[in-house]
């Protein structure tokens, strides 16, 4: 092999891009120090929870007392939260047929697995309270539209009810895509934005999902929670909350600010270190026989 082609070969050899090790691993511990912070900073929200999965054990409703310490400006945001549950698992994801929830009935069923029929599903009535066929496709089917978080919340003071509008929760993006099909045959209807909510999953086997939203301030003082017992046996180990707050869509920063900063920056730093060591190995054999 000759020079010229020695020459021709080195400029095709794919080349390793140098960074420089110092700013990933700066930019990694900037990104640390930020997701401590938020998870400081979120308490500095107005967010109280109370739990009520163990006060309504083995009850169909039941009633919780909410402390309010200080005035609570509108809007005020209305959660429930649940642990000890999974939305995240391969089997849980995979179940969720889209293409039904977007308002189309040509899809494969086999996605919804065991709960496909309304029989296998639980289902009896109509969203318009009409029978449905037991033995017919439920709408929607899975496992994540079985597990439906559905227990219904009702906010008093003194006896006077608090209106809970269950409009402006969801995020528009996914609005637009769910659409009803037939609500004579469909259990729920498809487009309330809390059935919307839940239908997002989450990463974390902990998390909160939006139920309402409360367009008037809430005064100091003790309110009541009256809930109705719905969901199915799909709850049965899990913890639920209920959540006053006023952070609106991001009603959990801990998904949206503090696990991708403590997720990156880590990263950033063991890239930056193997850079650096990379670079300074190359360094001294260069020295050592004065190559490039």
């Amino acid at each position: 092999m000759n020079s010229e082609q020695t020459k021709q070969l080195q400029e095709w050899k794919l080349k390793y891009i140098k960074l420089n090790p110092i700013l990933l691993i700066f930019m990694g511990l900037i990104l640390i120090a930020f997701g401590i912070v938020s998870q400081t900073v979120d308490i500095d929200y107005e967010y109280i929870s109370t739990r009520y999965d163990e006060i309504c054990a083995d009850k169909i409703s039941c009633s919780i007392k909410i402390s309010v310490p200080s005035k609570m400006k509108s809007p005020v945001f209305f959660s429930y939260e649940v642990s000890s549950f999974f939305q995240n698992t391969d089997k849980y994801f995979n179940s969720i047929p889209y293409d039904q929830l977007y308002g189309d009935l040509d899809f494969d069923t086999s996605i919804c697995d065991q709960y496909k029929t309304n029989r296998e599903m639980g289902k009896t009535l109509s969203v318009t309270g009409k029978a449905l066929v037991q033995d017919n496709l439920a709408i929607p089917c899975g496992i994540a539209a079985y597990s439906y978080m559905n227990d219904e919340f009702q906010l008093t003071k003194d006896g006077i009810q608090i209106s809970v509008i269950d409009k402006g929760i969801a995020w528009e993006s996914d609005i637009e895509k769910f659409s009803n099909i037939n609500l004579d045959n469909q259990w729920i209807d498809m487009e309330s934005e809390r059935f919307i909510n839940w239908m997002r999953p989450s990463p974390l086997s902990r998390f909160r999902k939006l139920w309402g939203r409360i367009d008037q301030d809430l005064e100091a003082g003790t309110y009541t929670v009256n809930i109705q017992i719905n969901t199915n046996d799909a709850f049965a180990q899990t913890k639920k909350y209920v959540l006053l707050h006023n952070n609106g869509q991001f009603s959990d920063p801990i998904l949206v600010i503090t696990l991708p900063c403590l997720c990156v920056g880590p990263f950033l730093i063991i890239f930056g270190l193997i850079n650096m060591i990379y670079w300074g190995k190359k360094q001294n054999l260069i020295k050592k026989y004065r190559i490039y």
